[in-house]
């Protein structure tokens, strides 16, 4: 977790930071109520925190920052059951030891009907194969690549339903400069700097770019929206079934003198 900051600061990560600012100003687009709640920090805290429409919202982190309003735990959060209309997941699901705990505590803290927006990296893309060939994860010091798929399975165990699911961020996870070098670009990533292929003009790169959209598979991230469920109880009255009366009915009872 150390290791994120620094590499939101990368020219890689701003850009990804400035596209999921988009995202989730989408996505919170129709997300209301009294409490919204973000657990961790991707970037800096309040960058998502100003985007919702709730009246209040609160960041919640294990590390702590200047902008955090409480620091504890994701998987152990001091909040009561069933109080908060909103959770926002910024990528902590693939940076905490037990996502599924984590998902467990959102579940418990969320009211009936309440929404959870999670950001979370496509492993099966470039920047999954990227984390897969990187000893240290990609972004440093990721634990996991969690599949929207996957994500889907473990939310529906929970009783919640996926209301929306997107994929985003098309770019290949490398910082590419122009650095004049004998007429070539150099691709400058966080292990060095190494030669590439001369500069595109930008046309062909805007093509480029709209071939890898209609790739989902490709995408980089993914943004998924999804609501509890409640199901209610409705109480089924007995029916009480009537034994059946004698054919004829009771003899009445006689009182007979006894001499």
């Amino acid at each position: 977790m150390t290791q994120i900051p620094a590499w939101l600061n990368t020219l890689t990560g701003r850009n990804l930071l400035r596209e999921e600012v988009r995202q989730v100003r989408r996505a919170l687009e129709n997300v209301f109520g009294d409490q919204l709640v973000q657990l961790g920090t991707w970037g800096e805290p309040g960058m998502f925190r100003r985007l919702a429409r709730t009246r209040r919202a609160a960041v919640f982190s294990a590390q702590p920052s200047p902008g955090v309003d409480a620091v504890c735990a994701a998987h152990a959060l001091a909040i009561t059951s069933a109080s908060v209309d909103a959770v926002f997941l910024p990528h902590t699901l693939e940076l905490e030891d037990d996502p599924h705990a984590v998902l467990r505590e959102v579940d418990r803290i969320l009211r009936p009907d309440g929404q959870l927006v999670v950001l979370g990296f496509n492993p099966w893309g470039w920047w999954g194969l990227r984390h897969a060939l990187s000893r240290q994860g990609f972004p440093p010091g990721s634990q996991r690549m969690i599949s929207d798929g996957r994500l889907c399975d473990w939310l529906h165990l929970l009783d919640f339903r996926v209301q929306h699911s997107a994929f985003y961020y098309f770019v290949p996870p490398v910082l590419r400069g122009v650095v004049p070098r004998q007429g070539r670009q150099l691709r400058m990533e966080e292990g060095g700097v190494q030669p590439d292929s001369p500069v595109r003009p930008a046309g062909r790169r805007q093509r480029q770019q709209s071939l890898l959209r209609r790739i989902p598979a490709l995408a980089g991230c993914y943004v998924l929206v999804a609501r509890k469920q409640t199901f209610m109880v409705t109480p089924i009255r007995l029916a009480w079934r009537r034994r059946p009366a004698l054919v004829g009915g009771l003899v009445n009872p006689t009182t007979r003198n006894v001499a």
